[in-house]
């Protein structure tokens, strides 16, 4: 999902830390001209989007780190970046030699970003940040860090346009609908669904920020942001009409009738300014402080006021409606036929030498390609060998490449966009001999992936609740992961949605029936190899008793799981029996999409063990 270079070149790493260093100290100089002691660079874009188009990519061009995760702090002396466990080996590769220190979030002792703020600056110190990527619960966050001594947050300008020369521009690509057919609900229907939370938090308008939340509202998709059919917008709902601010460039006069003949106005994406300093006064606003930024609420005149909650559009987004569900399992269907026949190329040409990690990647695109009503993949593959299947977010370069061997793990994380719905699945293979602890931890993530695929669970339970059933296995032995389980997958949208999620980090939303997540347990040793198994799986009602209601999961991946690597004599009889009905249904959904030679091949990647 982000990309990691690890150059050959000695030479050519010493060129590129040396320009970090020169980018750093240009920064540091125009601070201090501004008499700013610390400045704050987050990965986000105006929309707090995780995945961003070039021109936000502001931190990877300062810092070097490349990760899609990850904030930059430098000060008057020296810079930091925090970023979290699925990027420590990544991150420690690419500061290498800048001069940048890297703070590994949330292990013991590691101060968080606004502790190590307060420690280190004096007393009444300027932090600076623009506004417009930093979300105003973020902001609140600085300032509290600061309640025993006084600082000033400055946060009206972009000093990094200033030594960026050569900033890329923002995106001019074209919107296209997501016909009414996928989605199950018109554009109307979601947005009077909106105004009618709006009316129960007493907010007369509500901005949408979050680009996902517009596209899905409006029925649209673009392509602003590889491998994410968002485009850059603001959405502001009225009482009785609704505004999109965005690049007229992108609508077509298709595109602009069918806005209007859905109550919603375009203008253009800077307008959405002047539109929040000249709300009626007295009137109130529902703007999400987790997500809206710090530029949006010091627009609003003080007659206006915020209404802070959640955006409602996400709940409705993560709650697949019927017509949703059924175009999803159609997707999971065709993306699991281009993955067995991708498993079945790997077989037979990973034992000849020609594939490499690169290649591997380059042949699943194109048998997705093959697909019907395929877009593009829903992320960067990340196709790891050996070692580099250790490193979380991987993803080869050139330099980096390497040719897979018949031994150890070959780990393969990947999806795809189509109109029916967005994949995202791993599987972890092995053509050759397995040491013991290779088989060891292959097994015990299998067993965890399990474990939380066959949980039931009591209706108002949070993702939080349950991820000791997939790190279960794996703690037994003194082994962890430094990521999140799993989390929400969108509609055509973002491969990562919220506001569910597995995590041992507190997660308030309760899972609900109709949602999708995703159960991706593994194990990284760094150096050695890397080891996860991922399947999406359907949130559904369960059974009703006197104690209560209770959902399950179905796991809605359809692809083998990889069995030679087992050890099959550890699983339990209901572990091993999931595992042979997962399969059976595997077999059962796929072959009637497949040739005969390529259902004898199915047939013996879904035998029962």
């Amino acid at each position: 999902m982000a990309v990691t270079t690890t150059s050959k070149s000695t030479c050519g790493t010493k060129i590129i830390m040396e320009t970090i260093k020169d980018r750093v100290s240009q920064f540091q100089e125009l601070m201090s001209k501004k008499n700013i002691d610390a400045w704050i660079l987050p990965s986000s874009d105006a929309h707090n989007s995780e995945y961003v188009a070039d021109y936000w990519k502001g931190r990877a061009w300062l810092s070097g780190f490349t990760g899609s995760a990850g904030t930059l702090v430098v000060t008057q002396k020296e810079a930091g970046l925090w970023t979290d466990g699925r990027y420590f080996i990544q991150a420690e590769k690419e500061l290498e030699g800048s001069g940048i220190t890297l703070f590994r979030m949330f292990n013991p002792g590691v101060p968080n970003l606004n502790e190590w703020l307060a420690d280190t600056l004096a007393d009444s110190a300027v932090i600076g940040f623009d506004g417009t990527v930093i979300s105003q619960n973020q902001a609140k966050g600085v300032l509290k860090a600061f309640s025993d001594k006084p600082v000033t947050l400055s946060s009206d300008d972009d000093l990094l346009s200033a030594i960026w020369e050569d900033r890329p521009a923002l995106p001019v690509e074209s919107v296209f609908r997501h016909e009414d057919r996928y989605a199950g609900k018109t554009t109307q229907e979601k947005l009077a669904e909106i105004r009618t939370s709006m009316a129960e938090s007493n907010a007369d308008y509500h901005l949408l920020t979050t680009l996902d939340d517009i596209a899905w509202t409006l029925n649209l998709r673009g392509s602003d942001v590889p491998m994410n059919p968002v485009f850059i917008s603001y959405l502001m709902i009225g009482p009785e009409k609704a505004t999109v601010f965005v690049d007229p460039a992108k609508l077509d006069e298709t595109i602009i009738q069918y806005l209007s003949a859905s109550g919603v106005e375009a203008q253009l994406y800077s307008c959405v300014w002047d539109r929040l300093s000249t709300l009626p006064e007295n009137s109130s606003v529902l703007l999400d402080p987790a997500k809206a930024s710090r530029a949006i609420f010091d627009a609003l005149p003080e007659s206006v006021s915020a209404v802070e909650g959640k955006n409602p559009s996400t709940l409705m987004k993560a709650i697949k409606n019927s017509t949703e569900t059924e175009h999803f399992r159609q997707a999971l269907r065709k993306d699991g036929v281009a993955m067995v026949r991708f498993m079945k190329w790997l077989e037979e040409e990973v034992p000849s030498g020609t594939v490499t990690e690169l290649s591997a990647e380059t042949k699943l695109t194109q048998l997705r390609a093959e697909m019907d009503g395929y877009k593009e993949d829903s992320f960067r593959t990340i196709a790891g060998y050996r070692e580099h299947g250790a490193m979380m977010h991987y993803a080869a370069s050139e330099e980096s490449d390497v040719t897979v061997q018949p031994g150890s793990f070959f780990l393969v994380d990947s999806g795809g966009q189509y109109p029916d719905g967005t994949t995202d699945i791993t599987r972890t293979f092995s053509y050759g001999e397995l040491t013991e602890q290779e088989k060891k931890d292959y097994t015990l993530v299998l067993q965890g992936h399990i474990d939380l695929s066959m949980a039931v669970f009591k209706t108002g339970s949070c993702g939080c609740n349950l991820d000791i059933l997939a790190r279960g296995p794996l703690w037994k032995e003194g082994i962890d992961y430094g990521c999140g389980t799993g989390h929400g997958v969108g509609f055509f949208l973002n491969v990562h949605e919220g506001p569910q999620g597995f995590s041992q980090k507190l997660i308030d939303e309760p899972l609900k029936p109709g949602m999708v997540i995703t159960n991706e347990p593994g194990i990284y040793r760094e150096g050695i190899h890397g080891v996860r198994i991922e399947n999406i799986m359907l949130i559904k009602e369960h059974s009703e008793t006197e104690f209560g209601s209770f959902l399950s999961f179905e796991a809605i991946t359809l692809a083998p799981i990889c069995t030679r690597a087992i050890n099959v004599e550890e699983l339990s009889h209901a572990q091993r029996q999931w595992l042979n009905d997962y399969h059976q249904t595997v077999f059962e959904e796929l072959a009637p999409m497949m040739s005969e030679e390529e259902q004898v091949f199915l047939k013996l990647k879904t035998a029962a063990v």
